[in-house]
């Protein structure tokens, strides 16, 4: 009996030393793929940052993750709660993106090495652990390893994922949590175990903590995942261990993300939400989107891009015509309900990822149509959105003479579900369509190889499929590849003007002017170079008391705005020449007529940005790519 024991301990530790070593080895995959589909990320590692440092929000970030560690470290004070920022209101920090998920993780790394290291590790870790994370998710629905790791590399190395990273959305980078809230939930639902919904719990905490996209796109799938992959409910969901389970998993969150998602609520309840359909449609996605090749590529991206100009940052949702394939086998002639369940996921959330009106490339697709129709639908579509909506919106700014739009049902989210008009970048929510069509890659792989045995190519099976894997991993990669980085990378110095002010005396604050060249992450990170206050900032929601004068701001260098600076507490006005464009002659005009002002200098800004394939060919990007001249004026 003792030997039998033994021998039984024994050939566990070796199957789970087996499966180690095997894990092991596909992290290292991923590793090793990460660092050479981000180059130069890795070459860079604590002196630049993929993408430009306008627009994006790359330096926001990498601001934040510095913020987070001097407040608790240094300060010993809540990060929650900026004084420097919007001088004298101070910033509330939870009305914006915070990403705990990746800040808190950063700070190791950040108190060891800088900001800028913990920026980009953080970063480059998304892409080893999404990938790993797929992986473990499909070897668990399909048992084949090959399969997992394709579909690992389809979910981590995709172009919206690439993007995004150049976009300097680290929240959005935080995908490694969706693989494993979908693995949990699918033992939940099959095992029915409390630990099983505690983490699912956890990791969808950890997405929603990463993005508030995420909270409630997460939150959607897995539902729809739930109702899908627990067909019938009446055997499989109206249990009562099931019961337990979903309140299991509603007290982890709860816990978790319910302290951070009060503030954001309670502004979208007091009217900090878009009110205009035509805000709300701007970036809905196209269908072309999913299925045009990857304009970041290395070879054939900046040809692409010129025929077909797409908001790099936030549109790039190529599915790949591999992963599509694939899919399209797994697909073929299959009952099956998992591969069902997730051609249903597809579809689903690529419709909502189309927004609410239909558009075809970069424009809203509109039919002609007789007057007395239009005016018709005109009536009828702002009767649906202003008297019969839970959420009213206007509808009227999308009217033109002669023609109709065709909506679509992500109008209907809209108008009747809660929250879901605090966001407008619905192409996110084309991530579920991704994850979905990498799933059923791996299943699609998975045919092939079961099929590859009856193939007279090779000699014997295994190599047969080696061949056949080999051939189709390259082909994925070379579809998905955009090395050296397409968007460039940017390097994190300071401005000759923030050395300066870091040498002035006192305790004051500042402002940069066009206002809305303040409000960007590389004003935002000026801060933590010179250390002064600055009564701008960056985040998802201003402060109201910012917003009520930011009209008078806008005015500057008018007698209202410059005692308004002086109300501040302002000493320094910062004014960006070329920012203004055409407008700067007249501008600099009336600031020699201004009273109230100083002339202190005019300082050239320095090159920081390089590598760019394709963003120079986007028309209103050209500020992205400006050598500011700041004028510097004190405020007497």
């Amino acid at each position: 009996m003792h030997s039998h024991m033994v021998t039984r301990i024994r050939a566990n530790g070796k199957q789970c030393f087996s499966r180690l070593s095997s894990h092991g080895m596909i992290l290292g995959v991923f590793l090793v793929l990460s660092l050479i589909l981000t180059y130069p990320l890795a070459r860079d590692l604590g002196t630049k940052v993929l993408g430009p440092p306008a627009p994006g929000d790359n330096l926001q970030y990498v601001y934040k993750v510095w913020w987070f560690k001097y407040s608790l470290f240094d300060l010993h004070a809540s990060p929650f709660f900026n004084p420097n920022m919007f001088y004298p209101f101070g910033y509330l920090m939870t009305l914006s993106e915070t990403t705990l998920s990746n800040t808190i993780f950063a700070l190791p790394f950040t108190a060891l090495w800088g900001e800028v290291v913990a920026y980009n590790l953080i970063s480059l870790m998304s892409f080893v652990l999404s990938g790993f994370a797929m992986y473990l998710f499909v070897l668990h629905l399909t048992g084949n390893r090959v399969a997992g790791l394709l579909s690992g590399i389809v979910f981590a190395f995709n172009p919206y994922r690439m993007s995004h990273l150049g976009a300097g959305h680290l929240p959005l980078m935080g995908t490694q949590w969706l693989p494993l809230l979908f693995l949990y939930l699918k033992k939940m639902v099959v095992q029915q175990r409390s630990r099983d919904a505690f983490m699912a719990g956890l990791f969808y905490s950890l997405g929603a903590l990463s993005a508030w996209y995420y909270a409630y796109i997460f939150a959607l799938a897995g539902l729809l995942y739930v109702l899908l992959c627990g067909r019938p409910w009446r055997q499989n969901l109206w249990q009562r261990r099931f019961m337990k389970c979903g309140l299991v998993f509603a007290l982890v969150c709860l816990l978790l993300v319910g302290p951070f998602v009060l503030p954001v609520t309670r502004l979208w309840r007091e009217g900090e939400r878009a009110q205009s359909l035509n805000y709300l449609d701007y970036f809905s996605a196209s269908p072309l989107d999913f299925v045009y090749p990857n304009v970041m590529h290395p070879i054939w991206g900046p040809s692409l891009m010129e025929r077909y100009p797409q908001n790099v940052h936030e549109n790039i949702l190529f599915l790949g015509w591999i992963p599509l394939s694939l899919a399209a086998i797994a697909l073929w002639r299959q009952r099956e309900k998992t591969s069902r369940t997730f051609l249903w996921m597809t579809l689903i959330f690529g419709v909502i990822a189309l927004g609410t009106t239909l558009h075809w490339g970069s424009r809203r697709v509109y039919i002609a149509a007789p007057a007395w129709l239009e005016r018709v639908f005109t009536l009828g579509m702002g009767f649906l959105t202003k008297r019969l909506a839970l959420y009213p919106i206007s509808s009227y700014a999308l009217r033109v003479a002669g023609a109709v739009y065709i909506p679509l049902p992500t109008l209907l989210l809209v108008l009747y579900l809660p929250f879901f008009n605090a966001m407008r970048v619905w192409a996110r929510f084309g991530l579920i369509a991704i994850f979905s069509i990498a799933v059923l890659a791996g299943y699609g792989l998975q045919r092939l190889y079961e099929g590859s045995v009856s193939l007279p190519l090779i000699g014997r099976a295994r190599s047969r499929r080696l061949v056949m894997a080999g051939l189709v991993f390259s082909l994925v990669l070379l579809e998905f590849a955009s090395f050296p980085y397409a968007l460039g990378s940017s390097r994190v110095t300071a401005r000759p003007v923030d050395l300066w002010l870091r040498r002035q005396d006192g305790d004051f604050a500042i402002m940069e002017f066009p206002v809305v060249r303040a409000i960007s992450g590389r004003t935002l990170y000026a801060m933590r170079i010179h250390g002064k206050r600055i009564s701008f900032g960056c985040g998802t929601f201003l402060p109201p008391a910012f917003n009520k004068q930011r009209a008078v701001l806008e005015t500057f260098p008018s007698a209202e705005s410059i005692a308004l600076l002086k109300r501040w507490g302002v000493r320094y006005a910062l004014v960006g020449a070329r920012s203004y464009g055409s407008e700067w002659p007249r501008i600099k005009q009336e600031l020699e007529a201004a009273s109230g002002l100083r002339y202190v200098m005019a300082i050239d800004d320095v090159p920081i940005y390089e590598g760019d394939r394709i963003l120079y060919l986007l028309p209103g990007t050209e500020r992205a790519f400006i050598l500011e001249r700041i004028y510097v004026y004190e405020v007497l």
